[in-house]
């Protein structure tokens, strides 16, 4: 308010006080009651025009003070909504060139080149709006340069009337006094930032700075536009001031960077801040070169409430090297934005008196968890449902605090595989978001052979921690973490190996560095998986033994080793059904059940297991039907998966009975899965 009165008196002194045009001959008198010697003499009858005719296909060419004057005060084309005015060389202007008037609708287009203010007086009107409904547009225009680093206090244009749009697009600010870049009297007016621009004030020895905009009650940064501000001012307290209601939009894509040291964002007014789909709003409180508001603490101050707006994947960072966020609490409403985070990199409380009043407005299905760092990294809510306050007693004074939007995994892909000594399930995370998740993340398995929460939702928090706290005696089967350094979808791929046929409940879950400084854990998810029975096994062609004389039939006479392997992911049980004797048998050899008499044979069928438990003997060995215990077979991955088998018995077959004789005999198995 204080400039806006002086401002005022300037006006008044002038309009009584100043001649009508300055002479050659005379010096022109500043407010402050220095004097300063014109740097050009000021013709009555401006130059001519260098070229164009004022149309968008065709501006008016301009290259000094004076032709830009004169070009402003042309009229609008016919068939044209606005000025169009070009540069072709660098405009130096001094104070005496003050209170250049647009009065038009008018697009001045820089090119490229410097508008730059030659005195030493910063407290005047240079260019000022002449009448009300204005659209003006500044673009390609850089300020400020060595030999010309300063501006005035009332901005790149003084808007002093109502409803006007000021839009600047590509422009180039770097201004140490008078680095005040807007002003506009606190009437209905708008500030429009497209393109990509950079602005830089203050910085050292300031003095005339301000606030880096003043009075618009609108201020737009523009779809896809990129605006860097570094704001190291000396005087007044807040970035912004608006003096009323004011409405801060970043628009989709939109990327604004702010540094500076004044102790507020925004004072005096309702101020509300919109931040729309993808846009970015950074803002980072220094100390700074300039001493009058180092000392301060960091505040939201408004005078009034101030309401923040973020869109879906829209960011938001407050960061502040001084005291703590306090003043005037925010009310930060969320709607699927990537993250909110309010940080201290100089090691002290985030957060000084302000309350931070999180609203989730959106049921995207994303887990929103707020985060906090305080001698480590800790949460203090695991998924943010409806409105969550925070103070720094609640993150225990923490450096940092952020709302953000957790992984997701969005395809998931757990593929069963049976086979020859394989059962299996692969699984793999196939899309995730966000997509580009930084740094190392980890992928978590767990595989249970039941589920592993009760309820019927698995996003509860409830449910949740019994996923993560579940252990063997809950159903937990296997659990597998893996880290994922080059790729998620190459890295997460792993094998659950050796499993029983029967249901599975998998459960993944995701972790990433998706916000500054902070891992962020996606929610757990379940499939189910069924994997199928598999039967295999194998079994010698042939029992052969060779026994030289009658007398005891032993394991050692066999050729070789014979067993019977089950190769499927079940256990089996291998019954012997029958016997046949195959005609080319000696029919003079009988199987009998014990030997009693000459050209006798009495056989037992042995199955050894490794361990040497449930072996098995079926005896005797008849024709016909067989009757017995059947052998039991565990699955491939076992090692009572085999059974070693060999028959074993007596016999009373001598060499006086004609011999040798062959006894040729064909068994039959019936193999099952064991219940």
């Amino acid at each position: 308010m204080r400039k806006i009165l002086r401002g005022l008196v300037v006006v008044f002194l002038l309009f009584f006080v100043s001649p009508s045009f300055v002479r050659a001959d005379e010096t022109s008198e500043t407010t402050g009651g220095s004097t300063e010697t014109p740097q050009q003499v000021l013709e009555i009858a401006p130059r001519a025009i260098s070229g164009g005719s004022g149309k968008a296909n065709d501006p008016y060419l301009v290259s000094t003070i004076t032709d830009l004057k004169s070009a402003l005060g042309q009229s609008i084309p016919s068939g044209e909504t606005a000025l169009y005015i070009k540069l072709t060389g660098d405009i130096l202007y001094s104070y005496s060139d003050r209170t250049i008037s647009i009065n038009k609708n008018t697009v001045l287009d820089g090119d490229g080149h410097y508008i730059l203010y030659s005195g030493t007086n910063y407290d005047g009107d240079h260019f000022i709006t002449g009448a009300n409904n204005l659209a003006i547009t500044f673009k390609n225009i850089k300020y400020g340069n060595v030999t010309y680093p300063n501006s005035n206090w009332y901005g790149i244009l003084h808007v002093v009337n109502t409803n006007t749009n000021f839009v600047v697009e590509n422009i180039d600010y770097n201004i140490q006094k008078g680095g005040q870049p807007f002003y506009a009297n606190t009437n209905v007016n708008t500030l429009t930032f497209k393109g990509k621009n950079n602005f830089k004030a203050g910085t050292s020895n300031g003095g005339y700075d301000g606030e880096f905009a003043q009075g618009f009650t609108s201020i737009n940064f523009a779809e896809d536009s990129q605006t860097t501000i570094y704001h190291d001012a000396y005087n007044e307290l807040a970035f912004l001031y608006a003096g009323g209601s004011q409405t801060v939009t970043v628009g989709k894509n939109a990327i604004v960077d702010i540094t500076t040291n004044k102790p507020y964002l925004s004072y005096d007014g309702n101020f509300t801040l919109k931040v729309l789909e993808k846009g970015q709003f950074k803002y980072k409180a220094i100390s700074g070169n300039n001493s009058s508001t180092t000392s301060k603490a960091v505040l939201f101050k408004a005078l009034g409430t101030i309401t923040m707006e973020f869109a879906k994947d829209a960011i938001g960072r407050f960061t502040t090297e001084k005291d703590g966020f306090s003043g005037e609490s925010p009310t930060i409403n969320a709607t699927s934005p990537n993250y909110i985070l309010f940080d201290s990199p100089s090691g002290k409380s985030a957060l000084n008196g302000a309350t931070l009043k999180f609203s989730r407005k959106d049921t995207d299905g994303y887990a929103y968890p707020i985060k906090y760092f305080s001698s480590g990294f800790k949460e203090l809510s695991p998924n943010v449902t409806g409105n969550k306050n925070v103070v720094a007693s609640y993150i225990s004074n923490g450096e940092s605090v952020v709302y953000a939007r957790a992984p997701k995994i969005t395809g998931m892909s757990a593929d069963p595989m049976v086979g020859t000594d394989l059962s299996q399930i692969r699984v793999q995370i196939n899309q995730w978001t966000p997509e580009n998740l930084v740094n190392i993340s980890k992928v978590s398995y767990k595989l249970g052979t039941k589920r592993l929460y009760s309820g019927t939702d698995i996003t509860a928090a409830a449910a949740q921690t019994s996923i993560t706290n579940a252990f063997p005696s809950q159903g937990l089967w296997a659990q597998k973490d893996i880290w994922a350094t080059n790729n998620i979808a190459t890295d997460s791929i792993y094998q659950f190996e050796n499993l029983s046929a029967q249901t599975y409940y998998l459960y993944t879950k995701l972790e990433g560095a998706c916000v500054p400084g902070y891992t962020l854990s996606s929610l757990w998810i379940e499939q189910i998986v069924e994997v199928p029975s598999y039967i295999e096994v194998t079994l010698p062609d042939v029992l052969e033994f060779r026994t030289p004389k009658a007398g005891e039939i032993v394991k050692e006479q066999h050729l070789t080793n014979y067993s019977a392997i089950n190769h499927g992911n079940v256990p089996v049980n291998l019954a012997l059904k029958t016997l046949t004797i195959k005609s080319n048998s000696s029919p003079v050899v009988s199987l009998v059940s014990n030997c009693q008499g000459k050209k006798q044979v009495h056989l037992k069928l042995v199955a050894e297991h490794p361990s040497g438990n449930d072996n098995r003997i079926l005896d005797p060995l008849l024709a016909g039907t067989i009757t017995g215990q059947p052998i039991a077979l565990t699955p491939y991955w076992d090692n009572d998966r085999e059974a070693t088998l060999y028959l074993k018995g007596e016999h009373s077959v001598s060499v006086l009975d004609g011999g040798p004789h062959q006894i040729n005999y064909n068994l039959a198995f019936s193999i099952s899965q064991a219940s």
